[in-house]
């Protein structure tokens, strides 16, 4: 299995080094446009504004307890089932978006894809890893001002996690009898077999999100952003193969941190309490 490029704590360096350069710029635009003469609206503090944005960013999957299914360190090296380890790194891309609801309470929901690649052994094995999943997000909006949304969230959500196992020379698969085990289906995946899973997922993180206005009097504009956060999935994860029961599947899901930029449309209304 390849190691992570991005461990936790370079991910929130890096966030820092990211947060401090986005507040500098947004502290300095907001600055010389208060020096400005804007017609028909003062520099009073406005309300969160809402966004809709694209993002891409990093994902880490716990494969910790999936590869001993694929190694078999308990078998004899010529009864293995010949599939290389899976990587837990990866690269995310979704859509998303976010509005005030009452007073700095913001309600939003995003969805996200992501692969973790696919490794080949050289017994003509190959298997791939890749998730999706949706998340329904609850936020306050703890500073804003005519440029910037920092805002604290939990998210709450349900994923899929699909297993593609593939063998070169095809050979036997699971008979469809009764409910197969995990390890019969990598054992015996024929040309080709998916295995697809089930899990819910938790994420406490932060967005920074900076609104580019190319005026004074503009209320919409591009937004800009990063989100820190910190992926949990606390229950076990329920695998199906064709439609059937999988028995002992491991867990596996989304975990640790993750980084994403933000790219999309913001604005605001004028006349909402800060």
């Amino acid at each position: 299995m390849r190691a992570s490029p991005l461990s936790y704590p370079t991910v929130v360096s890096s966030f820092a080094r990211l947060l401090v350069a986005v507040a500098t710029v947004a502290t300095v635009a907001d600055a010389q446009a208060g020096t400005s003469q804007a017609v028909g609206r003062s520099r009073a503090p406005i309300p969160p504004f809402s966004a809709f944005w694209v993002s891409t960013g990093t994902l880490l999957m716990d494969v910790n307890r999936l590869n001993p299914h694929f190694e078999r360190l308990d078998l004899a090296q010529a009864d293995r089932p010949g599939f290389y380890t899976l990587s837990n790194d990866g690269y995310s891309v979704g859509i998303g978006g976010y509005g005030p609801v009452t007073g700095r309470i913001l309600l939003g929901g995003e969805w996200n894809s992501a692969n973790m690649g696919e490794e080949s052994s050289p017994t003509g094995k190959t298997n791939a890893i890749s998730t999706r999943y949706w998340m329904g997000t609850l936020g306050f909006a703890a500073w804003t001002n005519w440029r910037i949304n920092v805002i604290p969230f939990a998210g709450v959500g349900l994923g899929k996690v699909k297993l593609t196992l593939r063998s070169r020379d095809g050979g036997a698969t699971v008979p469809g009898t009764q409910d197969p085990t995990f390890d019969e289906i990598i054992m015996s995946p024929g040309s080709s077999s998916v295995i697809d899973g089930s899990y819910v997922m938790v994420q406490p993180g932060v967005a920074v999100d900076f609104l580019v206005l190319n005026q004074d009097s503009q209320t919409l504009g591009l937004t800009l952003g990063l989100r820190l956060s910190s992926v949990l999935s606390p229950n076990r994860t329920s695998w199906t193969y064709q439609g059937r029961e999988v028995f002992g599947g491991p867990d596996t899901g989304p975990v640790g941190g993750s980084i994403k930029v933000i790219l999309g449309v913001a604005g605001f209304r004028m006349g909402g309490s800060r």
